[in-house]
């Protein structure tokens, strides 16, 4: 008897842990800040026109300073599932006035 109990509970345990890692890996796995920020980066370099780059470089220039900072107090403050739905949403933008509605 107290083997099966033992196999149904180590049974049990495997299948919370897969869940766990299904859960992880599925919705709070995110793109790093690092990678976010360079895609919003990328979408300003897409964006700007000819006759605008000297805005877009100012406003690139903002983003190289105060973007990772923001994102990882934007983890620290909103947690990891939060970021992760931002992140992901940001990351599949494929315009900047899309990434910024995130």
């Amino acid at each position: 008897m107290r083997r099966v109990v033992r196999k149904v509970s180590l049974i049990l345990l495997g299948a919370c842990g897969v869940g766990v890692l299904v859960f992880w890996l599925g919705w709070v796995r995110a793109p790093s800040p690092e990678q976010v920020c360079k895609h919003k980066i990328q979408l300003v370099h897409e964006t700007v026109g000819e006759d605008q780059t000297d805005g877009a470089e100012a406003l690139v220039g903002q983003l190289e300073a105060n973007c990772v900072i923001a994102a990882k107090r934007k983890i620290q403050l909103r947690g990891k599932i939060v970021w992760a739905k931002y992140a992901k949403c940001v990351t599949s933008a494929p315009t900047l006035t899309e990434a910024e509605r995130c």
